[in-house]
């Protein structure tokens, strides 16, 4: 560009101070006479300089002019956000809309999910990425804008405008910027926090949903479980009035005695579940509990003296009583006997005088049973330094006092017919009818005058030897473990009348008085999938979009207190920028003045647009 030009673009602007107007024009008439060639280089600079001086002048009176106009609206202003304020609530509107899903299906099976043809991962992942990348343009042209607020302040570094150029592409210039402006801009820190966040932005979004282990119900598998209320259920007559036992009954009670691990099938009650995973409702079931009181310090001890030895008997107010010889040839080491309540022969010498159930009465000499191989020479380890403990027992059914949702319906009421009763009484008296005899070498279990019927020596050499101590019962002596052992076996077996029933066993089924036991239909659980959200790792998207949204309305609103233009990631501002020779640029143009009178648009001149826009621009003389 030769001088000439440079003078006719000193002329394409009316500039009102007469200084600068005698200036420009002696700058003029300067360009027509050639100087000398050894100091060109000297005119050059010279005349560069006062080229710049114009047209700063120039400049700082559009801006001047600029500053003192008064202020467009706000909502005018921000028209020229229109973009990057939609992709705020845009972006807002994706985030809404991930959480709106995920709460839908948050605890819900995997299979609740629809579609057919996309996953709910891949939904959210596409929700995720438009959030971001809206968010993230709105910062971008964010940055860029703050750009040209940050040069029209002061003469800047030229490498000033690299920095914000960078932040606004991404990450990295965004960790430089902070630096650049340190701390005099905290809208552009903002922006440059919420960039640098943003790598975060999906991988925290993929980590909202997490696929565990959950149960539901299965629609075409069965389970059930039984409940009595009323038992009533018998064995085969015997004669007379006498009826066996239910021989159901009768097993599992011989196998809680003789098989004394409580998570055997004599303690389970019987259910159908196929996948092994079922619930049911509260059910109300008949149960037998057993009660337990320690008499020890009703025992007594009497001994009489005979030829050779003394005889000891230690007795109960009942009569129940055992006895031993001093000189250890004979002795009885326990003796279990069954008391009746009601009736002629009821005996009140019990602690349960008013129970339904036979009275068990019982007095073990302790440390008898310790070694079952010490057999017939118990009888020489007990004596007047024996210690003795006695107990009673009975049974009760257990009526449980609650309301209908806990399993009672209605009036429904609880108990044992007449018919069984009888049958566990003559059971009771069998079984829990005994001693056992220890000699100078031999040991026996004897039946008592009354007892005899079932199994009574297996039985009594159940409850000596059996090992139901320790961690299955924590019950001091042998009788009280077993008896609570029999009274869930029995509780099993009415239980489980629903499955077990037999007509031959229900004699009297048909006038009513049979046992009442339901099978329960319960819910059947399948393993499947189940959608889990964690909510905690939206935080990290949810910052950005905050941070993002203040730089830009921040931005939006600074501009418009500036009175300058929404340029943000334009080229075209670099027309308004003026560079010196310390590699320091500024920009005091940008409003809406400096670009009609740049682009000629008041006066027309736009054959001088290209002038100043190379004086503008700072364009090297040549």
């Amino acid at each position: 560009m030769d001088m000439s030009s440079l003078g006719k673009a000193s002329r394409g602007h009316v500039i009102d101070e007469s200084d600068e107007s005698t200036q420009l024009q002696a700058i003029k008439s300067d360009t027509h006479t050639a100087p000398p060639a050894e100091s060109q280089d000297m005119r050059l600079e010279i005349d560069s300089s006062q080229l710049h001086n114009a047209h700063r002048t120039q400049y700082k009176i559009v801006a001047s002019s600029n500053k003192n106009s008064k202020s467009q609206p706000i909502l005018q202003s921000l028209r020229d956000w229109g973009w990057e304020v939609s992709g705020i609530f845009a972006s807002a509107i994706m985030i809404v809309t991930i959480v709106v899903i995920l709460g839908k299906f948050n605890g819900r099976p995997q299979d609740a999910w629809k579609l057919k043809y996309i996953s709910l991962h891949s939904v959210i992942s596409w929700l995720s990425t438009l959030a971001s990348g809206l968010v993230m343009f709105s910062i971008s042209q964010g940055i860029g804008q703050l750009k040209w607020l940050w040069l029209s302040k002061h003469s800047r570094p030229l490498s000033d405008l690299a920095a914000f150029d960078s932040a606004s592409r991404g990450a990295t210039g965004s960790v430089i910027l902070p630096w650049v402006v340190k701390g005099q801009n905290m809208v552009a820190l903002l922006a440059c926090l919420a960039t640098v966040l943003a790598i975060g932005f999906d991988p925290f979004i993929q980590n909202l949903v997490h696929y565990v282990p959950g149960n539901i119900d299965s629609p075409s598998e069965t389970s059930l479980l039984s409940g009595t209320s009323i038992y009533n259920t018998v064995g085969p007559l015997m004669g007379g009035d006498l009826i066996f036992v239910d021989p159901i009954l009768k097993a599992n009670v011989f196998n809680s005695l003789f098989n004394t691990d409580p998570s055997q099938p004599w303690a389970e009650p019987q259910y159908t579940c196929p996948t092994g995973n079922c619930t049911w409702d509260p059910i109300a079931t008949l149960e037998i509990r057993a009660f337990c009181h320690n008499v020890t310090s009703n025992l007594t001890t009497t001994c009489r003296v005979l030829s050779d030895t003394t005889n000891c008997t230690v007795t109960l107010h009942s009569g129940t009583l055992l006895f031993y010889l001093t000189t250890g040839g004979e002795a009885q080491p326990m003796v279990v006997e069954t008391l009746q309540t009601e009736g002629l022969y009821a005996n009140p010498d019990t602690f349960y005088r008013n129970s339904s159930f036979p009275v068990i009465q019982y007095i073990l000499a302790m440390g008898s049973n310790d070694d079952p191989l010490t057999g017939g020479g118990i009888a020489t380890e007990i004596g007047n330094t024996t210690q003795f403990v006695a107990t009673d027992f009975t049974y009760d059914s257990l009526q449980p006092p609650w309301n209908e949702t806990l399993g009672i319906k209605g009036s429904q009421t609880f108990g044992v017919g007449r018919e069984a009763w009888d049958s566990l009484w003559t059971f009771f008296n069998s079984i829990f009818a005994g001693y056992v005899m220890a000699g100078s070498d031999d040991l026996g279990f004897m039946a008592s005058s009354s007892g005899g019927t079932y199994a009574i020596m297996d039985s009594l050499e159940a409850i000596f030897y059996g090992n139901f101590t320790g961690k299955i019962c924590q019950d001091a002596d042998q009788l009280s473990c077993a008896i609570k052992n029999v009274a869930a076996a029995m509780s099993k077996t009415i239980r489980d009348s629903a499955f077990t029933y037999s007509a031959e066993y229900q004699p009297y089924a048909d006038n009513g008085l049979g046992t009442n036991s339901t099978s329960i239909v319960g819910r059947t659980l399948i393993t499947a999938s189940f959608v889990e959200v964690h909510w905690e790792w939206l935080t990290l998207p949810i910052i950005v979009w905050v941070l993002g949204a203040l730089s830009c309305f921040c931005t939006a609103w600074m501009t418009h207190k500036s009175h300058m233009k929404a340029w943000m990631n334009q080229i075209f501002p670099l027309v308004f920028l003026r560079s010196y020779r310390d590699n320091t640029v500024n920009f005091e143009g940008g409003g809406d003045e400096a670009f009609e009178e740049v682009t000629g648009e008041q006066d027309g001149t736009y054959g001088h647009v290209l002038t100043d826009y190379s004086l503008v621009a700072g364009t090297s003389l040549r």
